[in-house]
């Protein structure tokens, strides 16, 4: 029985353990060399990453896609660019256009995450970034249709002609599941901007038996309520683990 250390080795870093949500990836693209000039957010709902992207660059041109009836999408501020409606499946966009597709947090409520992967996949132009996040253990909310363990995201996402490279554990599951039982309490809010609780106490495990920042990750992300990840479209000369040949 493969486990999840020897199915997911390649995608976990080792530089540190620290818990992350999307805007990690995001910060991180924007900050390399050659950012992006245009970026999609897929499943936009109140458009607040657009802020995010501007900070790093003014210029940025951010589009915005939802569904029709998003109850978040109708809860949007004026201000946070263009917004292009969608069918929750094809993507309004020519193929190879785009260089960074982020989505934070859609994927669990996407009714066709298949279908979808693959348009992410057509639409990217080779090279470009597919980064967000989405759940694993995560009490229902707001029409949740799925959770997805890291594995299970990695072969949809390299089914769909992306290659997964990186994976970083978000807030613990036991977290994310008290919230939701107390009536999601307030105070549950900071743990998506410091350590959460079980996360804390890997730390503890991590740090007392001098294990490597890798295995505090796998073990993180083992019993993470939420995962970031990185994927990017590979050169045209290459092609993603799992990905349909195209002869």
């Amino acid at each position: 029985m493969a486990t999840l250390w020897e199915l997911m080795r390649d995608c976990i870093p080792d530089d540190h353990a620290r818990q992350v949500t999307s805007r990690y990836y995001l910060d991180e693209a924007m900050s390399s060399p050659g950012p992006p000039e245009l970026v999609v957010d897929l499943g936009c709902g109140r458009g607040t990453s657009a802020k995010l992207f501007r900070k790093h660059d003014p210029e940025v041109r951010w589009v915005g896609v939802d569904i029709r009836d998003s109850p978040e999408a109708g809860q949007r501020t004026d201000g946070a660019g263009s917004v292009v409606h969608y069918d929750g499946v094809r993507l309004p966009f020519r193929s190879g256009s785009v260089p960074l597709v982020y989505s934070h947090q859609v994927f669990e409520h996407v009714s066709h995450p298949r279908e979808l992967l693959a348009e992410v996949g057509r639409v990217l132009r080779p090279g470009g970034l597919f980064i967000g996040s989405t759940s694993q253990f995560e009490p229902y909310h707001s029409f949740s249709l799925w959770n997805y363990t890291p594995y299970g995201f990695r072969t949809l996402v390299e089914q769909g002609g992306l290659a997964m490279e990186e994976v970083r554990p978000s807030l613990d599951g036991v977290a994310l599941i008290m919230r939701s039982y107390t009536g999601r309490r307030a105070e549950f809010g900071r743990f998506w901007e410091q350590e959460s609780p079980l996360n804390t106490e890997i730390d503890r495990w991590a740090k007392k038996s001098g294990r490597q920042a890798a295995l505090a990750n796998l073990r993180k992300l083992t019993y993470c309520g939420q995962f970031a990840f990185r994927a990017r479209k590979p050169a045209e000369e290459e092609r993603a683990p799992g990905a349909p040949s195209r002869n």
